[in-house]
C-alpha cells in the first residue's frame, strides 16, 4: 500500500511538473513547415522545427534564460497584413524572430527586444541592366512583398515606379527573381542581406551596392508577455560578454 502511495505521489508530482513547463513554454513563430528565408531560417518539411542562424540565436538566449520553448508549426493565418504580426496579437504565439524591423507603427501592435542586428533596403536587379541608384528605378516595375516594412517604404518613396505586389504575383507561385530572370519586373526591394543571399546563386542577377534605408532588427514580443524582453535583452548582454554574440549575428552582415 505505502509503495502503491508512493507511486501514485511521483506521478503526481511528475504531472504537475510537466504542466508547470507547458504553462510556462515559450512559443516561438517563424514560419511554416516549408518556409524559407536564408540566411535567415529555413523550415524543411518532416522536421519538427526551423534551423538557419535566426532560431539557433533564439534558442540560444532562451538556453541562457532558463525558458523552455517550442515552435508553432501549424498557425492559421488570416491571409490579412503581417503573419509574424498576427501570430503575436491572436495569442498563438509569445516570440517571432524573422527580420522583423522595429518601427512605431509594429510597436501599437507588440513588444520588441534591442536590436540584434542592423539591416536596411536594397533592390536585386538584372546583372545585364544599369541600374544604381534610387532615381534609376523611376519608370520601372518594382515588386516588394505586401506585409513588408519595404512595401510601405515603396509606397512612399518610389511614387515614379510602377508598383506591383500580391495582386499580380503570388510568391506561393513564382519566386520574384523569377519575375526578374523572366522580365517581368525590373526591381526586387527587400533587406539586403535576403536579396546579396539569392544574388550568390544567381549571376544573373545582382543587389545594388548602397542601402535605401537602415533597419534595427528586433525579437518580436507578444504584449502578454512583457517579461520577456527584459530576459531577452539580458540574454543578449551575456552573449556580448562572451563574444559568443558576433559568432551569429556576423553571418548576417
Amino acid at each position: 500500500m505505502k509503495n502503491l502511495i508512493r507511486a501514485m505521489s511521483i506521478s503526481m508530482i511528475l504531472s504537475l511538473l510537466f504542466t508547470c513547463k507547458k504553462q510556462n513554454e515559450v512559443r516561438i513563430f517563424v514560419s511554416w513547415p516549408g518556409g524559407e528565408g536564408l540566411p535567415h531560417y529555413t523550415w524543411k518539411r518532416g522536421e519538427t522545427k526551423p534551423t538557419g542562424i535566426e532560431p539557433t540565436f533564439l534558442e540560444r538566449l532562451l538556453t541562457i534564460a532558463e525558458l523552455p520553448y517550442s515552435y508553432v508549426a501549424n498557425f492559421e493565418f488570416s491571409g490579412e497584413g503581417d503573419p509574424r504580426i498576427e501570430a503575436l496579437t491572436s495569442g498563438k504565439a509569445d516570440l517571432c524572430i524573422r527580420a522583423l524591423s522595429i518601427n512605431e507603427e509594429r510597436k501599437k501592435s507588440i513588444l520588441f527586444t534591442n536590436p540584434y542586428y542592423f539591416d536596411g533596403l536594397s533592390a536585386l536587379v538584372r546583372t545585364s541592366d544599369s541600374l544604381s541608384t534610387l532615381s534609376d528605378l523611376n519608370g520601372k516595375k518594382v515588386y516588394t512583398l505586401a506585409f513588408t516594412s519595404a512595401h510601405n517604404w515603396a509606397k512612399k518613396n518610389l511614387n515614379l515606379s510602377t508598383l506591383l505586389t500580391y495582386e499580380k504575383f503570388d510568391t506561393a507561385f513564382v519566386k520574384p527573381e523569377g519575375l526578374l530572370l523572366n522580365h517581368e519586373i525590373d526591381a526586387y526591394v527587400l533587406d539586403k542581406s535576403f536579396l546579396t543571399e539569392i544574388a550568390k546563386n544567381q549571376p544573373q542577377l545582382r543587389v545594388m551596392e548602397r542601402k535605401f534605408t537602415e533597419e534595427s532588427i528586433g525579437i518580436g514580443v507578444s504584449k502578454n508577455r512583457p517579461d520577456l524582453v527584459n530576459k531577452l535583452n539580458e540574454a543578449m548582454e551575456i552573449m556580448k560578454e562572451t563574444g559568443e554574440f558576433n559568432l551569429y549575428l556576423n553571418q548576417l552582415q
